[in-house]
């Protein structure tokens, strides 16, 4: 019998079953993930920011738990169907000005979190009290700039974070940032606003790997962790500020069973 439980922070160990999107990643993207019987939840915009950022789920929520998620003091962009203990409010609000706008853009890897200065104080709270070890860097979009291939390597596009995570024992692919990822109102977008993990062994993108000028290194890094990559549509590399997994489908009996949590919603 097939079951349903909380993905470990964004490093599913299954086949993915819920993940949350953008609300403006297009139709095309997101009929693709259903086509794989996987059920995206569709955030909306924070009524604090403006512009295409304040619809990136990296930005608008954080999985600082496993079964726990994050989001700002009076979020009204989550969407219907969702269990009421999945998230709690911080009383932090996003704000358009630089690093306030991205206390949730960190994520955990292993037993750290990788974070900037601007992380929100519950999330530092969480950390200390499950003695996660804090890897600070400059660069408080961490999470918009890294892609997790599994919890002892990353690829990313900043220099002192693949630096920083390299010092403390992972694998690292680094990367420089590319005109080949699109945002409007920024000259490019990042690479872990491009992607996220759909199954313990595979990572789904929204653009062409084909088209990217580091597809290819990203194939490879990745195959030598036993982890595939697809892409979402033939279209050029866009940031949507990510694909973050909600749950998984497992067939182990001794996980309990959460899907009846969860509401149907048409």
């Amino acid at each position: 019998m097939l079951r349903e439980k909380y993905c470990v922070p964004f490093l599913p160990q299954n086949k993915v079953k819920r993940v949350f999107v953008s609300g403006i990643m297009p139709h095309e993207l997101v009929d693709e993930l259903k086509s794989m019987m996987i059920k995206p939840y569709v955030l909306g915009k924070s009524k604090n920011m403006t512009g295409e950022l304040a619809y990136h789920p990296d930005i608008l929520v954080n999985n600082f738990r496993k079964g726990f998620w994050l989001c700002e003091n009076d979020a009204d962009y989550l969407p219907k169907g969702l269990p009421p203990k999945l998230f709690r409010e911080s009383e932090t609000e996003l704000s358009n000005l630089y690093p306030f706008d991205c206390p949730f853009n960190n994520f955990r890897a292993g037993h750290a979190l990788v974070c900037g200065k601007s992380v929100d104080y519950l999330i530092k709270a969480y950390a200390n009290y499950e003695e996660l070890l804090s890897i600070y860097v400059p660069q408080n979009y961490a999470k918009c700039c890294t892609v997790l291939v599994n919890e002892s390597a990353v690829i990313t596009s900043d220099y002192y974070i693949g630096k920083t995570m390299r010092k403390y024992g992972y694998d690292v692919l680094t990367i420089t940032d590319s005109n080949d990822i699109g945002l409007n109102g920024y000259s490019h977008g990042l690479i872990g606003g491009c992607a996220g993990k759909i199954a313990d062994n595979l990572i789904a993108f929204t653009g062409d790997l084909n088209k990217y000028q580091y597809g290819e290194d990203i194939r490879s890094f990745c195959n030598n962790h036993h982890v595939d990559v697809m892409s979402l549509t033939n279209k050029p590399m866009y940031d949507y500020g990510g694909i973050l997994p909600i749950t998984e489908i497992t067939s182990n009996v001794d996980d309990e069973d959460i899907s009846v949590e969860f509401i149907t919603v048409s």
